[in-house]
Order: C-alpha cells, then structure tokens, then sequence
C-alpha cells in the first residue's frame, strides 16, 4: 500500500514544476475562478463567500480525484494483476488514500483563509474527523464500484468527468442552501450526499456551527455504497486477470 501511494504521488508531481505547492495552488486557482464568476461578475455571494466555497473545494477535490482515477487504476496495472497474486482492492484504495493525502495538504492553505474571513474557531471543527471518515466511506464505495466497472466500460470515464461536473453544480459548493433552496425542496435536494456534507465542512470549519442536521443521510449512503461496491469488487476479483 505504501509502495502504490508513494508511487502515484510521484508520478503526478515528480515532473511538475513546483511539485507538492500544486496540491496548496490548484484548489485556490480554482477557488480564484469561482469567486471571479460569483463576487465580481454576478455580484453575488458574502463576505465569507471564498473561504466557504474553498472549504468545499478541497472536498470535491479528493472525491473527484479517486473516483475519476479509480475507473484505470485496474485497467492501468493489468500486467501486474496478470501476473502477480496480491489483494486487488489496494489498488483503487490507494488511489483513495493519495486524494487523501492532497486534501491534508490542501488544508494547510485552508487555515490561512480562515483567519482571513474571519471563521468562527469552535468545539465544533472536532467534527472534522467524522466528516471525512463519511466521505472517505462514500469514496472507497464507489471506488470499488467504478474500478470494477471500468474493466467491462471503458468509456466509463468520459461519463464520469460530465456526471461529476453535473453533481457539484447540484450540490452547495457556490451556494448555501439557505439561500437558494425552497423549504419544501430541502428534505429531498438533502438526499444528495454532497448536499449535507459540504454545509457540515462549512458549519465546523468556517461558521462555528454543529454538522448540517441532515448529514446521517450522508452516512447512510456511505455505508450502503461501501457495502454495495466491496461486494460487487469481491464478486467480480477472480475475474480481473481474465478480463482486464
């Protein structure tokens, strides 16, 4: 597992000019953007806007990044899996775990934002271990789920990248949901994990507030999600040196 994660961060930064420093600059470039669009153009959102909308980010970051990278990460070891007997599943894990690694660097140009915008520094920001062991349950999930997947569909991909596009824009990473979601939407837009999770991210880290009330939601699909893609990954391994 140490091998495969060492591996794959030295592939993605070891020919990049300013190697690590991209794990602390992509997500402000993109937080950069967005604020450029929102604040600026539509003249929208509030004085905390940016460092509410990078809380989010470095969220959707990792998640973006293992599930996108978990389609190959069977595919793109298929000599290795052809010839060596080893437990398949570290394979898209550690995909999970390098995402992992990006949002702990992430974090550290987080805490400067915080300071800046002035964030509410609460009992609540505990909350933060059980927030990502939700989304890290979530992400493994479907991990397992879209490795398998993308032996059998390898256009899989391509349609991830648009759904994933699509998703963040239906989840409240540019926006709060009080703001822009009817009361009596709210029980059924709360049915998007994403939903819950990026206004808990924003309640503990920036707001000084408890997790949103609708984040056992997020768990629930968590857990249904990590036991329906380990079972179908475990259903599907005696077949991946056949099929990959």
């Amino acid at each position: 597992m140490r091998y495969f994660i060492w591996t794959d961060l030295r592939l993605i930064y070891s020919n990049k000019l300013l190697g690590f420093l991209w794990t602390l600059l992509d997500p402000l470039m993109m937080m950069l953007v967005y604020v450029l669009i929102v604040v600026v153009i539509f003249q929208r959102g509030g004085p905390q806007f940016p460092v509410l909308l990078f809380s989010a980010l470095l969220a959707w970051r990792w998640f973006t990044f293992a599930i996108v990278g978990s389609v190959k990460s069977l595919t793109g070891k298929a000599k290795l899996i052809q010839t060596m007997r080893f437990p398949k599943a570290v394979l898209p894990l550690s995909r999970v775990l390098v995402g992992l690694v990006n949002y702990l660097f992430g974090l550290l140009a987080l805490v400067p934002l915080l300071f800046i915008f002035k964030a509410k520094f609460t009992v609540h920001m505990l909350w933060m271990p059980a927030l990502l062991a939700i989304q890290l349950l979530f992400t493994l999930g479907l991990a397992f789920l879209f490795a398998a997947l993308g032996i059998y569909f390898r256009d899989l991909e391509n349609i991830l990248q648009f759904g994933l596009r699509l998703w963040f824009y239906l989840s409240p990473g540019l926006y709060s949901i009080e703001d822009r979601i009817s009361e009596r939407w709210v029980q059924i837009y709360m049915l998007n994990p994403f939903a819950s999770l990026f206004e808990s991210y924003k309640n503990v880290l920036v707001r000084g507030k408890p997790p949103n009330a609708y984040i056992g939601i997020a768990l629930f699909w968590a857990v249904a999600f990590f036991v329906v893609g380990w079972m179908f990954f475990v259903f599907k391994e005696p077949q991946f040196a056949k099929d990959v």
